[in-house]
């Protein structure tokens, strides 16, 4: 039966391509190595560019790459949906898999609508025993994913999630901790007093983001902003920010021009703002998160009308001196997924 998906898959993506339906090839491709390729088009997509991306992605996933192979295939999935590309997207998903690359595997039992019944089942038992494997030679890596695995939404054995689930805290895994602490946003455990869940909650993210997982803290900045402590907020999002996070810049920017929440008007700093949001527009695409790109590129405009010409040439100069030395990226569910 994998076979036969592979093969339809396969005239399928041969129709596609003489329609110029799939990702057109990048005139630099010639130059570059099947892992700079999947490099330089995971940078892109990381930076909402993904229609430059699919054609690094593609490439590099015809030559083999793993991860070239499962990032176009959820390219195609997620950020060009169409029932027309579903097949070429399972066919490099089973590429992929197939070589030993649990994500993929993952996204092949979980997605109803890829595969039958049974081949979900043999993909789901697949990826068990990959895991188990795994868990003997990197078992603070593992223990999370196994936790996953046996938790009620996916295996359904409570008693072995939950062994697995200690073991990761314990190691201070930071997606174990990050859990942990939304089990305690959403009620469990018992605190007499609500401020000793929220600072325990936190406390759990922050040891999250003290080892660079980025979702604890934009959960943190979100914690505190509830809370009406600003101060403390502003200063995750400085951290968030030098983490290279793609979005705190055009955040940030907005804060600095007074474009925001009024619990951040004691951080003004027009300046930096235009900068941040000058750096936001020069390395964001458009092909998401289009709305931020627009709000970002008003507030510019607006700000930088107001400078005198010395001002703009200084500006200019400035923004153009970092743009060799950082390289800024939106990391989402797919960017962690290289366990």
């Amino acid at each position: 039966m994998l076979t036969l998906v592979r093969l339809g898959a396969s005239i399928l993506f041969s129709i596609l391509c003489s329609f110029g339906a799939v990702a057109q090839q990048p005139l630099d491709i010639d130059q570059l190595t099947p892992k700079a390729a999947v490099e330089k088009g995971e940078l892109l997509r990381a930076q909402f560019k993904d229609k430059e991306a699919r054609g690094y992605l593609q490439y590099a996933a015809e030559e083999g790459n793993m991860n070239a192979q499962y990032l176009y295939a959820i390219s195609l999935l997620t950020y060009h949906p169409s029932s027309r590309y579903q097949p070429v997207a399972v066919q490099h998903l089973l590429e992929a898999a197939e070589s030993g690359y649990r994500p993929a595997m993952l996204e092949l039992y979980s997605q109803p609508e890829l595969l039958s019944r049974a081949e979900q089942a043999e993909w789901k038992q697949r990826y068990l025993e990959s895991l188990l494997e795994f868990a003997k030679i990197e078992p603070n890596e593992a223990d999370f994913y196994l936790y996953q695995f046996y938790n009620q939404d996916y295996g359904g054995d409570e008693e072995k999630a939950e062994r697995y689930f200690e073991q990761a805290l314990k190691a201070e895994q930071p997606l174990a901790m990050y859990e942990q602490a939304l089990k305690l946003q959403k009620g469990e455990g018992f605190f007499f007093f609500q401020s000793n869940r929220f600072k325990e909650m936190n406390n759990w993210l922050a040891k999250a983001a003290n080892k660079s997982y980025i979702p604890a803290y934009r959960q943190l900045i979100k914690n505190y902003e509830l809370e009406g402590d600003y101060k403390t907020a502003y200063q995750w999002r400085v951290r968030l920010l030098q983490q290279g996070d793609l979005l705190s810049l055009a955040s940030m920017g907005n804060i600095l021009l007074g474009y925001s929440d009024e619990g951040y008007t004691e951080f003004l700093d027009e300046r930096l703002g235009l900068e941040y949001l000058s750096l936001y527009l020069t390395f964001a695409g458009q092909d998401r998160m289009g709305s931020t790109y627009r709000k970002a590129k008003v507030n510019y405009d607006r700000a930088f009308e107001k400078l005198t010409e010395t001002e703009r040439n200084q500006h200019e100069t400035l923004t153009l001196s970092k743009l060799d030395s950082v390289k800024f990226v939106y990391m989402d569910r797919y960017f962690f997924k290289k366990f």
